[in-house]
């Protein structure tokens, strides 16, 4: 439109003005299209959560743009056509004659006088951008917006299901009466919750992964009446009443997160081959996470030692009596779990029928040892005791593996206001120091929120080869000229340099959020500078100035468009940063 205005005010009539302004601008507004779109490409091919989790983005971008193009280059020339009124222009000294464009264009003949040192200022202040980096915090994804929070309840291993209701009913009395809006004239507080036990809610977001069912876990979903509330009073008055209530209990309160799944904040995993020597090291590795500022909820995937009855067989004496291992494992698991004998059938419902001990005699170690184990060969019972030898030993509650490698996880949360990430980075320092005294066949690397955004980043890094190729090809085949694709990719750099800019002087964090808008600026980037270079060629092929004359020409028509494309931009992001 700004094209077909400037032509009218030439005195060009209406419908060739916007003829020729379509027929001028299709082609390098349809490859700058292409180009945007195609710098959104690895995000969708990303092979990784965050992949699944904005896929879609590559997709609203591709039929937004095509959809506009189609619209630019039909719609727009004829509603110009029809409704556009343009006052005849002044001549064109004229029309450039403000203080504003002499400063703007005396500034453009001081960069084509001087190129070699315009090229090092800019190499420098790129150079700069980067370096200045490393002053920017890094984070995942940033905290989500809505008035939703989450308290993870685990109760030491082997807790009954009734022991974990009834911690549950006492969490939401104290809720009810204490926390609730509108209670007490409270007028901040919880609004609703709901409340999952022996396993994890329903899927109910992208972001949430369901814990296995378990009889000492239980879940909370909790709503409130604002972020604040949230973060400054509700999730410490849970955690300080967990703490104080039930010492066992290992309460995790966080609000509800943004992007993929991760399951804490900070997770350091160590494996090796003797469970002693990683509670051990877990040990010291808790005690540093605890001494770091701003971690809380400081714990290991295993839990706590807790007592367990070791029955080593000892086999001569098992293979006189006629038994096997097998034997006695099997006798074993009839008394402590039962084996299912039948079904029972009513109506419809099928009601399995299981064998056991009564729970006095599984508690009593005594009866234990005394239990009679059925031989097969001779059809005669032979005490446990008689065969085995039975001892009591603190244990941990479980054991999992990774990699085939036993490997415990130290995780922590951390306060609002904490960067999970640098906390992970200084956890690291010391393990690298710590780590060195280990014995062979112990290791440890990192989880939590650096792991996941690090196989986020590399994921998308790896399809940045296709997306740089499909621009490159678009590019080529538009200007046919290595060295005009070369100069439209190395102004791609020179956002850089407001990105860091921006960040710092916003006190900004650099995240998956800030690395799409860096993609989309380079779109931005590209597609003003397929336009100006286009332009200049018309002025240098058709009209037959000089490429320096060119240059400036066209970076004076094309500067009123490009402003305003950029401020409108700028403008439609505003409601994502008002709505935080």
């Amino acid at each position: 439109s700004e094209s077909i205005m400037v032509q009218m005010a030439d005195g060009v009539k209406p419908v060739t003005a916007a003829l020729d302004s379509a027929s001028e601008l299709r082609v390098p507004l349809l490859i700058s299209s292409l180009t945007t779109s195609a710098a959104f490409l690895p995000i969708y091919l990303a092979e990784s959560d965050v992949g699944e989790y904005t896929a879609p983005l590559f997709k609203v971008v591709t039929i937004t743009l095509l959809c506009s193009w189609i619209l630019a280059t039909t719609m727009t020339p004829l509603f110009c056509v029809n409704f556009l009124r343009v006052k005849k222009a002044p001549p064109e000294e004229d029309r450039y004659g403000s203080r504003f464009y002499h400063l703007y264009r005396r500034f453009l003949l001081g960069i084509l006088g001087r190129p070699l040192l315009s090229i090092l200022v800019a190499a420098s202040l790129f150079g700069a951008s980067i370096f200045g980096f490393r002053y920017i915090p890094n984070i995942f994804f940033p905290e989500n917006d809505k008035a939703i929070f989450y308290a993870e309840l685990k109760l030491p291993i082997g807790t009954p299901l009734s022991k974990t209701e009834e911690v549950v009913k006492e969490i939401e009395t104290y809720l009810e009466t204490e926390l609730r809006a509108g209670v007490s004239g409270r007028k901040e507080g919880i609004i609703d919750w709901a409340s999952f036990l022996g396993e994890g809610a329903p899927r109910f977001f992208l972001s949430y992964g369901p814990e296995p069912p378990s009889p000492e876990y239980a879940y909370m979903l909790i709503n409130g009446s604002s972020l604040e509330a949230i973060r400054n009073e509700l999730i410490p008055k849970i955690e300080s009443f967990c703490i104080e209530n039930f010492p066992d209990l290992n309460t995790t309160v966080r609000p509800l997160p943004l992007g993929p799944p991760v399951d804490n904040p900070v997770e350091v995993r160590i494996s090796g081959k003797d469970s002693d020597v990683l509670f051990d090291i877990s040990q010291k590795v808790m005690a540093k996470l605890s001494a770091i500022p701003g971690t809380k909820d400081v714990t290991d995937d295993w839990g706590r030692r807790t007592k367990k009855l070791l029955v080593k067989i000892n086999q001569p004496r098992a293979l006189r009596a006629g038994l096997t291992s097998t034997d006695v494992a099997v006798s074993l698991q009839t008394i402590l779990s039962g084996i299912e004998t039948t079904d029972y059938r009513e109506e419809d419902e099928i009601i399995p029928v299981t064998l056991r001990s009564v729970a006095a005699d599984r508690k009593d170690i005594g009866k234990l040892e005394s239990h009679n184990i059925y031989v097969q060969t001779t059809g005669s019972s032979v005490p446990l005791k008689q065969v085995a030898d039975i001892e009591i030993a603190w244990e941990p509650a479980k054991i999992l593996r990774r990699d085939k490698l036993r490997t415990v996880t130290v995780q922590a949360n951390v306060r609002p206001g904490v960067n999970a990430i640098a906390t992970a980075n200084e956890i690291d320092r010391w393990l690298t120091t710590e780590s060195a005294g280990w014995d062979l066949g112990y290791k440890y690397e990192l989880g939590g929120e650096i792991e996941t955004s690090g196989e986020a980043n590399q994921s998308i890094m790896e399809k940045l080869p296709v997306a740089g190729l499909i621009i490159l090809l678009l590019l080529v085949g538009q200007f046919n000229s290595i060295r005009k694709t070369a100069i439209v990719l190395l102004t791609i750099p020179m956002g850089i340099i407001g990105v860091v800019v921006g960040l710092l002087a916003a006190g900004s964090y650099f995240g998956f959020m800030t690395l799409l808008g860096i993609i989309s600026l380079s779109g931005i980037v590209i597609n003003n500078a397929i336009v100006l270079l286009d332009r200049i060629r018309i002025e240098i092929e058709e009209h037959g100035l000089e490429p320096q004359r060119a240059i400036v020409e066209t970076a004076q028509r094309r500067l009123r468009p490009i402003l305003l494309t950029t401020a409108t931009t700028a403008g439609g992001l505003l409601p994502l940063w008002f709505g935080g």
